[in-house]
């Protein structure tokens, strides 16, 4: 079984949504409610405000809470820790050894298990992100007809707020040049899905704690970053380089360069860094075993 089969890849989606129906639903109702508790603590502060206004008693709570901006944020904020945990758990059924022998024992190949995998926290969790913000949006706008009158109030789609503020790294690209704004998006959703991919990555090394492992490879890797400027830095103070020169030297060298070629260096450097992540995130997985010094 070491090609790919749609029949097998679907009964692997039936077997795994009915043995882990708890734990997706669980998954489900933590995305869904960081849309929609957002949504109704605005409103409960927006009665709150009519409330105290017409007893005359003075606010006692921030002002900026008031704000739609501040619940699109809320929500952008919640739903990318909880699509991010969702990362974390790709491999959830390998956490305990119960979990690793029906997993293994599946009639199934590795490929068709790990795309079912990889289906579900990078397509499944979106979407219903997507569904759920949708659903934030109804219960906005029933909020809106009981608490404001219509006539008085300019109602703003919620979905449209929040996919701009969660997904607003996307259109960022058209401020460049017309001719390579194409490439820059590219880049832009690389990097993003390799930003997302090293959790999957960790989780094939790592069953349990593997996020707390991710989180800290990131701090190290930061402060690691900063250390190696910093120490270029000094170098360069040191020996008397002249930085500002070479880096206008640089500037000057790409502006004699097609528009479009760095950018599609990059592009390319970025889809070969993601392809040689995930492939090891599928070679640790295929050598997943039942018990393990590093997953026991």
């Amino acid at each position: 079984m070491k090609n790919f089969d749609i029949r097998r890849f679907c009964a692997v989606a039936r077997w795994d949504l009915t043995i882990n129906r708890a734990f997706y639903n669980k998954m489900a109702m933590a995305i869904a409610a960081c849309s929609i508790l957002p949504v109704l603590f605005y409103h409960a502060i927006e009665m709150l405000d009519k409330v105290t206004d017409s007893y005359g008693v003075c606010k006692s709570y921030p002002s900026f809470l008031m704000d739609l901006e501040s619940m699109s944020g809320l929500i952008s904020v919640f739903s990318g820790i909880a699509l991010t945990v969702v990362l974390g758990f790709m491999f959830h059924n390998l956490r305990n050894r119960q979990g690793r022998i029906a997993e293994l024992t599946l009639p199934a190949s590795n490929i068709e298990r790990f795309l079912w995998h990889a289906f579900v926290v990078l397509v499944g969790a979106h979407v219903w992100f997507l569904m759920s913000v949708g659903l934030a949006e109804i219960l906005n706008a029933i909020l809106v007809s009981v608490t404001f009158d219509f006539g008085d109030y300019e109602y703003v789609s919620l979905t449209a707020k929040v996919c701009n503020d969660f997904y607003r790294t996307l259109p960022t690209a058209m401020v460049f040049d017309e001719s390579f704004h194409l490439g820059a998006y590219v880049a832009i959703i690389l990097s993003s899905l390799l930003g997302m991919s090293v959790y999957p990555l960790f989780n094939a090394w790592k069953y349990r704690h593997n996020i707390a492992y991710t989180i800290l490879f990131y701090i190290l890797a930061w402060l690691l970053l900063i250390v190696l400027i910093s120490a270029c830095a000094a170098f360069a103070a040191i020996c008397s380089w002249d930085v500002a020169g070479f880096f206008y030297r640089t500037i000057g060298f790409f502006e004699n360069v097609p528009s479009w070629c760095p950018v599609l260096v990059l592009d390319i450097f970025l889809a070969g860094l993601l392809f040689l992540m995930w492939r090891c995130t599928y070679r640790m997985y295929c050598k997943a075993q039942i018990t393990t010094r590093r997953n026991p």
